[in-house]
């Protein structure tokens, strides 16, 4: 290979560097973790973007770079916020697709919401008698105790 070559080769490999700039979205910047945390509107936006597509508290914390305090006290309502939008997103798709005939979310939707359960309770009325006796009764025994229809108490 002759110097033009290698010459070319590291001109070309520069251009594809430059060509392909590494980009972090803008929560992945350097946030200062000081004492003094000045709130930001920005990243509060953010916080609630990424409420808003269901990650945790602190799986949001660790993506906007704070400590979970600092959004606790700073961001909180932001990410209640998302959070909230994603719920009521959720609620809408599922609502209209039960609507629309997807019969497992609408039986899900009828069993989440409205209480409906696939439990049977089955009431049995009558009279309960029960045996409890330290030596077990021969079948003749048990019959003439608890089998017998005449009146007389058992023994």
């Amino acid at each position: 290979m002759s110097e033009s070559d290698l010459k070319q080769r590291e001109e070309s490999e520069e251009v594809a560097k430059i060509s392909e700039p590494e980009i972090l979205p803008p929560i992945m910047r350097v946030i200062p973790q000081t004492r003094d945390h000045q709130r930001d509107e920005q990243l509060a936006l953010q916080i609630r973007d990424l409420a808003r597509h269901g990650l945790s508290k602190s799986a949001t914390a660790l993506t906007a770079r704070v400590s979970t305090y600092i959004l606790e006290k700073y961001y909180l309502e932001e990410f209640l916020e998302g959070q909230a939008e994603m719920q009521k997103g959720l609620a809408s798709v599922a609502i209209s697709e039960a609507m629309n005939g997807n019969t497992p979310i609408l039986l899900h939707l009828l069993k989440t919401k409205l209480g409906w359960s696939e439990q049977h309770q089955i009431e049995i009325s009558g009279e309960v008698r029960s045996v409890v006796s330290a030596k077990p009764l021969t079948k003749e025994e048990f019959i003439q105790r608890y089998l017998t229809t005449d009146d007389a108490p058992p023994e």
